[in-house]
């Protein structure tokens, strides 16, 4: 996953009083000023990472949750623990700017202090009560931009770090328009690609970039690949990634990236967060909490998940959400633990058990790719 972030609203047209969302938007930087205090922290990042923004209070919660539990050390984790905080302050930062833009338009239909607050709040609860609100008056509102906007957030918020809101889930699905595939792209062979990813889980095409160096990894680059070389899934929309020259294969930079390779920016091709986005509306959905999965996992290896099938992992963020930060894809099967056994890069593996993958996040999707 590479660390980019889009501003996908910006330049939307809202239809609304200036001085009514300026008093609001006053109020809201008010009072997370005088209520989250803020300790600079330096961030554990490579050289092109940047420090935290000292207004934006998730990065303040995360930053102070991992000083708590900074002596807990994945000693072999799936993903460059360095990078992977870069993506999550990264997504942060969007977060933040996105809720700032739902608590604009939410003070028109709950023009109260409370509902204020709890738009941008840390509190988890509060994420649940502004879930409910926002599911309330959904049908009632009329521009587009605005849904699309409100079940972004209930998207966000959904899944928990430690639960998640089956109702929350259910109206995203009921909203959520699922995307026929037959006239613009080819079936899936799953089989197929799962074996391409347990045959190549250490080898790098030279037709595709290289994230092996300090910009971002290459989780989502590989997964990629195994869907389209393995799974006969056609390039299709910003899905799609192609080479301009043979300047640059080993990515360092944003400018080697743009120089020698066409995609969009960002990517669902090499960002998680982009290919969560773009494939799972095209697929089934099986959410789970490592916790869940730890105990239930002999039932769920019984069930409608095979070989292909793509693992999202979350990271649980100071108890009030979850960031996608890697991806996986199951390359094999554990018959006698029933667990199911993943390939992916950055930190390369062919057959990894999920029962050991689940151990630094605290939820998985899988999706069940159509």
């Amino acid at each position: 996953m590479l660390g980019s972030t889009d501003n996908i609203l910006n330049g939307r047209k809202y239809v609304m009083n200036k001085q009514h969302k300026l008093i609001y938007l006053l109020f809201a930087f008010v009072l997370l000023i005088s209520t989250l205090p803020f300790q600079a922290s330096v961030v554990h990042a490579k050289s092109n990472s940047a420090i935290p923004n000292s207004n934006n209070p998730y990065v303040q919660a995360y930053m102070n949750s991992m000083e708590q539990y900074s002596s807990t050390q994945d000693m072999d984790p799936l993903v460059d623990p360095k990078v992977e905080e870069q993506i999550i302050l990264n997504t942060l930062e969007l977060y933040y700017e996105l809720d700032i833009k739902v608590l604009d338009e939410l003070s028109n239909y709950y023009p109260d202090a409370t509902t204020s607050k709890e738009v941008v709040s840390i509190n988890r609860e509060d994420k649940v009560n502004i879930m409910s609100k926002i599911m309330k008056i959904y049908d009632s509102v009329e521009e587009v931009e605005v849904k699309e906007l409100f079940l972004d957030y209930l998207d966000r918020y959904a899944m928990g770090p430690n639960d998640s809101e089956s109702e929350v889930i259910t109206f995203i699905e009921e909203n959520t328009e699922k995307e026929d595939l037959v006239n613009t792209t080819a079936s899936y062979n799953g089989t197929g690609a799962g074996n391409w990813a347990y045959n190549n889980w250490n080898y790098y095409r030279r037709d595709y970039p290289k994230f092996t160096g300090d910009f971002g990894t290459d989780c989502t680059n590989f997964v990629s690949q195994a869907l389209h070389i393995g799974g006969g899934k056609s390039k299709s929309g910003d899905w799609t990634v192609s080479r301009k020259n043979l300047t640059y294969w080993t990515i360092d930079s944003a400018y080697q990236l743009n120089y020698s390779w066409k995609l969009t920016d960002p990517s669902p091709w090499i960002s998680v967060k982009e290919f969560r986005s773009y494939w799972r509306p095209k697929s089934g959905v099986s959410s789970y909490s490592a916790d869940y999965y730890r105990q239930n996992h002999e039932q769920i290896y019984s069930g409608d998940i095979y070989k292909g099938d793509v693992l999202v992992f979350h990271k649980g963020i100071a108890n009030f959400v979850t960031v996608p930060t890697h991806l996986m894809i199951i390359s094999a099967y554990d018959s006698s633990n029933k667990d199911f056994l993943l390939a992916g890069h950055t930190n390369n593996r062919q057959a990894y058990p999920l029962l050991s993958a689940i151990s630094s996040y605290s939820q998985i999707e899988i999706l069940k790719i159509n």
